[in-house]
């Protein structure tokens, strides 16, 4: 059972990137809550959202961050504030790296020297699993395993770079708080048909949305071995609010029990797995990424299979963080909601059919 939310927020002025996507949402829902008593959330987007709940209490900026221009504005974003949460990452469009390298890696060096030149007291920077180096099955990590990247991810080697930066950055300011977040693969319903858009594309998304439950439940799961663990972007959320209200330095690798292999994947779908090799499985993905048929580059199959699993022992001690949800039920659920077409208010979490949008436009840290 986790313990009681964090008390001594209230006060605080906090500036979000990427405050409108999968994370950045879940995030907002917290910080907007009475009972923390934030004195102010601002948020950066390319786009603003609608204005609904938890996006109608924000104070919003707009930028594009792989733009040099972005640097004037992120000026006035965080000036004043007591911490900033760098969450903005661009996941498409993965046949452009430098498009992403822009957004991704500069856009970070623009956003922690912003930070610093404003004299921020506290950073918090969104990485992800995809910083670590290849680990052994079945063998969980510590924040210490060598963050270096999957050398044949394309996000993989950005979410290492991007990191680097910011380590870079504030160790010459030492009077700021640097906390990292590490997240295993982060979902919840509402930003299924945004992840779906990303990963799978229009043409396979509507083919998946148009197969019956029942039917999809019968169908075998053609899966290399892997081993996957999930976290539900409320349990990230807590945990970075945690990490606002106890300025914690450091890592922290943040996992949601049980990890799964592929049979548990496959039994997590009400499905059965069928064993593919590893080589077979990606020069199909390969085949069908150079042939436009899906946006997902192949690095990403040797992200998921070569990605070490996490220990959170330290966010359980330090932060007395709990994830309140299994990943194996977020899983099912987030399926289900994928096949409802499921979403929610604003042009990233937009539902099945509704509000398409730029590609680049992803703060949503869907494998953080």
């Amino acid at each position: 059972m986790a313990e009681t939310p964090p008390s001594h927020l209230r006060g605080l002025k906090v500036a979000v990137t990427g405050a409108s996507g999968n994370v950045g949402t879940a995030l907002l829902r917290r910080l907007t809550a009475p009972e923390h008593g934030v004195a102010e959330v601002r948020g950066l987007a390319r786009r603003r959202p609608p204005s609904v709940a938890p996006y109608d209490s924000v104070q919003w900026h707009l930028a594009d961050l792989g733009q040099s221009t972005s640097e004037t504005l992120l000026s006035s974003f965080v000036e004043g504030v007591d911490a900033v949460v760098h969450l903005a990452w661009a996941l498409q469009p993965g046949r452009d790296p430098e498009r992403l390298e822009r957004v991704n890696v500069e856009g970070t060096r623009r956003v922690v020297h912003a930070a610093t030149d404003a004299g921020v007291q506290h950073v918090v920077h969104m990485s992800s699993l995809g910083t670590y180096a290849p680990g052994a099955p079945g063998r969980k990590v510590t924040e210490d395993w060598p963050a270096t990247g999957v050398p044949s991810s394309q996000y993989s080697r950005q979410k290492a770079a991007a990191e680097r930066i910011v380590r870079e950055v504030l160790a010459r300011h030492p009077g700021t708080t640097l906390t990292i977040a590490r997240p295993t693969l982060v979902l919840q319903p509402e930003a299924s048909s945004e992840i779906a858009r990303y990963f799978l594309g229009p043409l396979l998304f509507g083919a998946a949305r148009a197969v019956p439950a029942a039917l999809a439940r019968l169908l075998p799961l053609p899966a290399p071995g892997i081993e996957l663990a999930l976290v539900h972007a409320d349990d990230v959320a807590d945990a970075l609010t945690r990490m606002l209200d106890r300025r914690v330095p450091g890592p922290f690798n943040l996992a949601a029990e049980p990890l799964l292999d592929a049979a548990g994947l496959a039994r997590a779908l009400r499905s059965r797995r069928v064993p593919v090799p590893r080589r077979l499985v990606r020069t199909g993905l390969s085949a069908a990424f150079h042939a436009h048929l899906v946006p997902t580059e192949p690095g990403w199959l040797d992200l998921g299979i070569d990605s070490p699993a996490l220990d959170s022992t330290r966010a359980r001690t330090l932060l007395g963080w709990e994830p309140a949800h299994r990943g194996d039920e977020v899983l099912a659920q987030f399926v289900a909601a994928l096949g409802r077409g499921e979403g929610a208010p604003g042009p990233l979490l937009a539902p099945a059919g509704g509000r398409t949008h730029d590609p680049a436009d992803s703060p949503a840290n869907v494998p953080d």
